[in-house]
């Protein structure tokens, strides 16, 4: 797996990179997924790119071309004053604005608790305006939530039930907005909303699962009652992702593909 994921990052950048990854259960698995999709992405037209924690692009000719995977206690995006060997995101862009792919970010929920996403992609702006500031978690929900479970055993019901909870509570809308002291975006992230405006999202939980692409990919499968409850919420489930497999690659360009309709 480490091979396909030092393949991806040197098709990304256009020369071999050195690939800092973080020691963990399913760390590994979490960049398979990630740099697959950021592939996927490049078959389909995009510019995509390695941005150091600084901000700046990852060239062919750079002296230091690396991507550092993020260890240690799941946090928020650190800011560029940190300097650039910190944790390394992915960055896309097609029809102009710019948007960021992040691996084990924490988002802010309405009830001020943190929660990790495995592979989250927001707009470009929301990045840029915390990592350009005193860094820290983003506020709201994805774009694009993917939890990956590099398990033996098969998903359950409890697992899935996690997931949908965690997004849950980083889903803002309107109504939420009496109450909740955040400022406007780009901090506060709402899926349908311009990204240069202070609409808000005026829709239910259900539909904004369906303005945003949630995923539950596993190595193995999943339990019959796992299953029906991601059809409900609007989770898809992915199983037997593994180096190679039909899974794995329908997984990419699933996301890909998801990303190209939207025309982001």
């Amino acid at each position: 797996m480490i091979g396909d994921v030092e393949k991806a990052l040197r098709d990304i950048v256009g020369s071999t990179t050195l690939l800092f990854e973080a020691t963990g259960p399913g760390r590994l698995f979490e960049l398979y997924v990630m740099t697959g999709i950021a592939c996927a992405l490049r078959k389909r037209g995009y510019d995509v790119w390695i941005r150091r924690s600084d901000g700046t692009r990852v060239l062919p000719n750079d002296a230091q071309r690396e991507f550092v995977q993020r260890g240690g206690i799941p946090a928020g995006i650190p800011p560029a004053s940190g300097g650039p060997n910190e944790t390394s995101t992915i960055a896309f862009t097609r029809h102009g604005p710019e948007w960021e792919m992040l691996n084990g970010v924490t988002f802010e929920g309405r009830s001020q608790a943190l929660h990790e996403i495995d592979i989250a992609i927001v707009p470009g702006a929301v990045a840029a305006s915390l990592r350009n500031g005193q860094g820290g978690p983003p506020t709201g929900r994805p774009r694009v939530s993917i939890e990956c479970k590099d398990a033996g055993t098969n998903g359950s019901v409890d697992e899935m039930r996690a997931f949908i909870a965690r997004l849950y509570d980083v889903t803002l809308l309107h109504s939420h907005h009496r109450y909740l002291p955040w400022p406007h975006p780009p901090r506060v992230i709402h899926p349908d909303a311009p990204l240069d405006s202070v609409n808000r999202a005026v829709g239910t939980y259900r539909q904004e699962n369906r303005n945003t692409l949630n995923v539950l990919a596993r190595r193995t499968g999943f339990v019959n009652g796992a299953v029906v409850l991601s059809g409900y919420h609007i989770v898809a489930p992915y199983h037997g992702i593994t180096v190679g497999s039909a899974s794995a690659h329908e997984l990419m360009d699933d996301v890909a593909d998801w990303i190209s309709r939207q025309n982001y």
